[in-house]
Protein backbone atom coordinates (compact mmCIF):
# COMPACT_ATOMS: atom_id res chain seq x y z
CA UNK A 1 0.00 0.00 0.00
CA UNK A 2 1.18 3.48 -0.71
CA UNK A 3 0.83 6.19 1.92
CA UNK A 4 1.44 9.91 2.04
CA UNK A 5 3.06 10.97 5.32
CA UNK A 6 1.31 13.83 7.10
CA UNK A 7 3.35 13.82 10.30
CA UNK A 8 5.78 11.66 12.24
CA UNK A 9 5.68 12.20 16.00
CA UNK A 10 8.68 12.36 18.30
CA UNK A 11 9.83 9.03 19.73
CA UNK A 12 8.62 8.36 23.25
CA UNK A 13 10.11 5.79 25.62
CA UNK A 14 7.86 3.26 27.35
CA UNK A 15 8.48 0.41 29.77
CA UNK A 16 7.09 -3.02 28.94
CA UNK A 17 5.63 -5.47 31.48
CA UNK A 18 8.94 -7.32 31.69
CA UNK A 19 10.83 -4.14 32.61
CA UNK A 20 12.49 -3.55 29.26
CA UNK A 21 12.06 -0.20 27.57
CA UNK A 22 11.10 0.47 23.98
CA UNK A 23 10.42 3.47 21.80
CA UNK A 24 7.23 4.33 20.00
CA UNK A 25 6.33 6.86 17.33
CA UNK A 26 2.98 7.77 15.83
CA UNK A 27 2.71 8.26 12.08
CA UNK A 28 -0.22 10.23 10.66
CA UNK A 29 -0.77 9.46 6.98
CA UNK A 30 -3.21 9.43 4.09
CA UNK A 31 -3.95 5.99 2.69
CA UNK A 32 -4.51 5.16 -0.99
CA UNK A 33 -8.20 6.12 -0.67
CA UNK A 34 -7.34 9.57 0.70
CA UNK A 35 -8.45 8.71 4.25
CA UNK A 36 -6.37 10.11 7.10
CA UNK A 37 -5.19 7.42 9.50
CA UNK A 38 -2.69 6.96 12.29
CA UNK A 39 -0.29 4.12 13.03
CA UNK A 40 1.76 3.49 16.16
CA UNK A 41 5.15 1.92 15.44
CA UNK A 42 7.22 0.24 18.16
CA UNK A 43 10.98 -0.13 18.04
CA UNK A 44 10.81 -3.87 18.86
CA UNK A 45 8.18 -4.71 16.23
CA UNK A 46 9.70 -4.59 12.71
CA UNK A 47 12.70 -2.43 13.65
CA UNK A 48 13.59 -1.71 10.00
CA UNK A 49 10.24 -0.03 9.40
CA UNK A 50 10.56 1.86 12.69
CA UNK A 51 14.06 3.15 11.86
CA UNK A 52 13.02 4.20 8.37
CA UNK A 53 9.89 5.95 9.70
CA UNK A 54 12.10 8.14 11.90
CA UNK A 55 13.55 9.65 8.71
CA UNK A 56 10.24 10.34 6.94
CA UNK A 57 9.33 13.94 6.35
CA UNK A 58 5.95 15.56 5.94
CA UNK A 59 4.64 14.94 2.43
CA UNK A 60 6.81 11.88 1.74
CA UNK A 61 5.19 9.07 -0.26
CA UNK A 62 6.10 5.60 1.04
CA UNK A 63 5.25 2.10 -0.14
CA UNK A 64 4.40 -0.11 2.85
CA UNK A 65 4.10 -3.88 2.99
CA UNK A 66 1.36 -4.83 5.43
CA UNK A 67 -0.29 -8.02 6.63
CA UNK A 68 -2.85 -8.93 9.26
CA UNK A 69 -1.55 -10.40 12.49
CA UNK A 70 -3.21 -13.22 14.44
CA UNK A 71 -5.52 -10.72 16.18
CA UNK A 72 -6.71 -9.28 12.85
CA UNK A 73 -4.79 -5.99 13.03
CA UNK A 74 -2.72 -4.68 10.12
CA UNK A 75 1.02 -4.69 10.84
CA UNK A 76 3.58 -2.85 8.74
CA UNK A 77 6.10 -5.59 8.05
CA UNK A 78 8.38 -3.87 5.58
CA UNK A 79 8.95 -1.26 2.98
CA UNK A 80 8.13 -2.03 -0.62
CA UNK A 81 10.38 -1.82 -3.60
CA UNK A 82 8.90 1.55 -4.54
CA UNK A 83 11.45 4.17 -3.49
CA UNK A 84 10.56 6.79 -0.92
CA UNK A 85 9.68 9.99 -2.75
CA UNK A 86 8.84 13.53 -1.79
CA UNK A 87 5.40 15.02 -2.22
CA UNK A 88 6.62 17.47 -4.85
CA UNK A 89 4.85 17.19 -8.19
CA UNK A 90 6.27 14.37 -10.23
CA UNK A 91 6.84 14.24 -13.95
CA UNK A 92 5.97 10.54 -13.95
CA UNK A 93 2.49 9.60 -15.12
CA UNK A 94 0.04 8.25 -12.59
CA UNK A 95 0.14 4.48 -12.14
CA UNK A 96 -3.61 4.20 -11.58
CA UNK A 97 -5.54 2.12 -14.07
CA UNK A 98 -8.09 4.40 -15.69
CA UNK A 99 -10.07 1.39 -16.95
CA UNK A 100 -11.13 0.39 -13.45
CA UNK A 101 -12.08 3.81 -12.13
CA UNK A 102 -15.66 4.98 -12.40
CA UNK A 103 -15.61 8.58 -13.54
CA UNK A 104 -19.35 9.21 -13.70
CA UNK A 105 -22.45 8.04 -12.00
CA UNK A 106 -23.69 4.61 -12.90
CA UNK A 107 -27.04 5.09 -11.16
CA UNK A 108 -30.23 5.21 -13.18
CA UNK A 109 -31.56 8.63 -14.09
CA UNK A 110 -35.05 9.68 -13.07
CA UNK A 111 -36.31 8.89 -16.57
CA UNK A 112 -34.66 5.46 -16.62
CA UNK A 113 -36.21 4.60 -13.25
CA UNK A 114 -39.66 5.64 -14.56
CA UNK A 115 -39.28 3.41 -17.63
CA UNK A 116 -38.12 0.51 -15.47
CA UNK A 117 -41.10 0.98 -13.14
CA UNK A 118 -43.52 0.83 -16.10
CA UNK A 119 -41.87 -2.40 -17.28
CA UNK A 120 -42.23 -3.92 -13.81
CA UNK A 121 -45.92 -2.94 -13.65
CA UNK A 122 -46.52 -4.38 -17.15
CA UNK A 123 -44.83 -7.66 -16.26
CA UNK A 124 -46.84 -7.93 -13.06
CA UNK A 125 -50.06 -7.03 -14.90
CA UNK A 126 -49.50 -9.75 -17.51
CA UNK A 127 -48.83 -12.30 -14.77
CA UNK A 128 -52.00 -11.25 -12.93
CA UNK A 129 -54.04 -11.36 -16.15
CA UNK A 130 -52.84 -14.90 -16.91
CA UNK A 131 -53.73 -15.97 -13.36
CA UNK A 132 -57.18 -14.38 -13.55
CA UNK A 133 -58.05 -15.77 -16.98
CA UNK A 134 -56.81 -19.32 -16.34
CA UNK A 135 -58.66 -19.59 -13.03
CA UNK A 136 -61.80 -20.68 -14.92
CA UNK A 137 -59.89 -23.53 -16.64
CA UNK A 138 -60.22 -21.80 -20.03
CA UNK A 139 -57.29 -21.30 -22.34
CA UNK A 140 -57.23 -17.54 -22.94
CA UNK A 141 -55.92 -16.01 -26.13
CA UNK A 142 -52.92 -13.71 -26.02
CA UNK A 143 -55.19 -10.80 -27.01
CA UNK A 144 -57.44 -11.50 -24.01
CA UNK A 145 -54.40 -11.64 -21.71
CA UNK A 146 -52.88 -8.43 -23.07
CA UNK A 147 -56.23 -6.63 -22.97
CA UNK A 148 -56.80 -7.48 -19.31
CA UNK A 149 -53.13 -6.75 -18.51
CA UNK A 150 -53.53 -3.30 -20.09
CA UNK A 151 -56.55 -2.65 -17.85
CA UNK A 152 -54.53 -3.67 -14.79
CA UNK A 153 -51.60 -1.53 -15.88
CA UNK A 154 -53.81 1.50 -16.48
CA UNK A 155 -55.39 1.11 -13.07
CA UNK A 156 -52.04 0.75 -11.28
CA UNK A 157 -50.52 3.69 -13.14
CA UNK A 158 -53.53 5.87 -12.32
CA UNK A 159 -54.76 6.17 -15.91
CA UNK A 160 -58.28 5.03 -14.97
CA UNK A 161 -60.38 5.40 -11.87
CA UNK A 162 -62.86 3.11 -10.23
CA UNK A 163 -65.97 5.05 -9.25
CA UNK A 164 -69.07 4.25 -7.27
CA UNK A 165 -71.14 3.53 -10.37
CA UNK A 166 -68.76 0.69 -11.31
CA UNK A 167 -69.19 -0.91 -7.90
CA UNK A 168 -65.60 -0.14 -6.94
CA UNK A 169 -64.04 0.41 -3.57
CA UNK A 170 -65.60 3.85 -3.28
CA UNK A 171 -69.08 2.30 -3.35
CA UNK A 172 -68.97 1.16 0.30
CA UNK A 173 -71.08 2.94 2.86
CA UNK A 174 -69.22 4.71 5.58
CA UNK A 175 -69.63 2.28 8.48
CA UNK A 176 -67.52 4.20 10.98
CA UNK A 177 -69.79 6.44 13.10
CA UNK A 178 -68.57 9.91 14.00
Amino acid sequence: MQISVIDVGQPTTHASANGRSYEMIEVAYKNENGQIQQKKLMSFKNPDVYKQALTWEKGATVHIQAEKNEKGYWEWIGLGDVPVASASPSSQPSKSNSNTRVTGSNYETKEERAVRQVMIVRQSSISSAVSALTASNNVPSSNDILSLAKEFEDYVMGNTTVNKADGGVDNFEDDVPF
